[in-house]
C-alpha cells in the first residue's frame, strides 16, 4: 500500500500550466511518438493526461483515490482517467506503447518493486517507460551524513509529540525502511534514492536503461539550499529564483546529481525476454 494524496480542484489549472516547462516534457517528445497509447500510472489531478491528450497522445490516467478521479472527471470530463491501484492495474499485459510514472513508485513502504513490476507488465515489449523519483542527491547525502534534517526538525517533532502525546520516531531507527526516508521524523511519506539505488531498482524490474538524468533541478535549490526562503520563492506552482539562486544552480548543475530534487530514468522493456528465441 502506498501514500494517498489529496488534490485541490482550485490548483488544477496552475498544475496544467507547468507541464510545458517540465523537464520530462522533452523526454516524452523524444521517446514517445505522437499517437502513442500511453498510461500515466498515478496521475493525481490529471495534469499530464490533460496536457498530453491535447498534444495528440492517446493517454489513460490511473489514480488510486476515487475522490480525485471524481474531481478530474468533473473538471475535465473528456479525458480518460480510471480508478485503480498502480501495483495491480486493471489493464491486460503488453497494452501500452509507453508508461509514465512521475513521483509515484517511491511512496510504497515496502519499496518500488510492485508498482515497477506492474509498469513492466502492461508495457509492450520494446516500448518505453519514463519514471521519476526523488533524488538522494550529493547535497542531501551530505546533510544526511551530518544528521542535518533530524537536528533542524527535532523541535517541531518534539512539539507534535507534546501536543498529540504520540510517538514521532526518527525514521533511521525503523529498520524496515530500505532507503533514505522523508520526513526524518514521524510517519513514512517517501523514499529518496541515490542514483545508483534507483538504477538497481529499475534493472531489477527487468528494464534496460536508455537514459538517466536529473530533473526538477531548481526545485533542489528551493528545498535544500534556501535558508529562510531567501534564495527562491514559490507561488502559484512557479519558482521565483534570485540572481544568487541562479548562479548557485548553474555551478552545482555542472555535476549532474549534485542537487536535483528529482531524477528520471527512460527505461525500455526488452523486445525478447531472457532465453526467448527471436524466431
Amino acid at each position: 500500500m502506498s501514500v494517498i494524496f489529496e488534490w485541490n480542484e482550485s490548483e488544477m489549472k496552475s498544475l496544467l500550466a507547468t507541464c510545458r516547462d517540465d523537464d520530462v516534457w522533452p523526454l516524452i517528445q523524444q521517446d514517445l511518438p505522437l499517437g502513442s497509447r500511453l498510461l500515466e500510472a498515478g496521475c493525481g489531478a490529471g495534469r499530464w493526461v490533460r496536457f498530453l491528450s491535447d498534444a495528440g497522445y492517446q493517454i489513460t490516467g490511473l489514480e488510486y483515490s476515487s475522490d480525485t478521479v471524481q474531481m478530474v472527471r468533473k473538471v475535465w470530463p473528456d479525458i480518460d482517467v480510471q480508478q485503480g491501484d498502480c501495483e495491480a492495474s486493471p489493464f491486460p499485459d503488453n497494452t501500452f506503447d509507453g508508461v509514465l510514472s512521475f513521483g509515484v513508485v517511491e511512496h510504497w513502504v515496502d519499496g518500488p518493486e510492485k508498482p515497477l513490476a506492474d509498469i513492466y507488465r502492461v508495457l509492450k515489449p520494446g516500448s518505453i517507460a519514463i519514471i521519476t523519483v526523488p533524488c538522494l542527491s550529493d547535497v542531501r547525502q551530505l546533510k544526511r551524513l551530518l544528521f542535518w534534517d533530524e537536528i533542524i526538525q527535532a523541535p517541531r517533532a518534539l512539539a507534535r509529540w507534546m501536543m498529540k502525546r504520540g510517538s514521532q520516531p526518527m525514521s533511521r531507527l525503523n529498520k524496515k525502511y530500505k532507503y533514505g526516508v522523508f520526513p526524518t521524523w514521524g510517519g513514512f511519506f517517501e523514499y529518496r534514492m541515490t542514483p545508483q539505488q534507483f538504477r538497481i531498482e529499475i534493472e531489477k524490474a527487468g528494464f534496460e536503461i536508455k537514459a538517466h538524468l536529473p530533473v526538477a533541478i531548481m526545485d533542489g535549490v528551493y528545498h535544500e539550499l534556501n535558508p529562510f526562503g531567501l534564495l527562491v520563492k514559490f507561488a502559484g506552482w512557479k519558482f521565483y529564483p534570485t540572481w544568487a539562486a541562479r548562479c548557485l544552480n548553474g555551478v552545482l548543475s555542472k555535476r549532474p546529481f549534485a542537487h536535483p530534487h528529482m531524477q528520471a530514468i527512460v527505461a525500455r522493456k526488452p523486445k525478447f525476454s531472457q532465453g526467448e528465441s527471436i524466431a
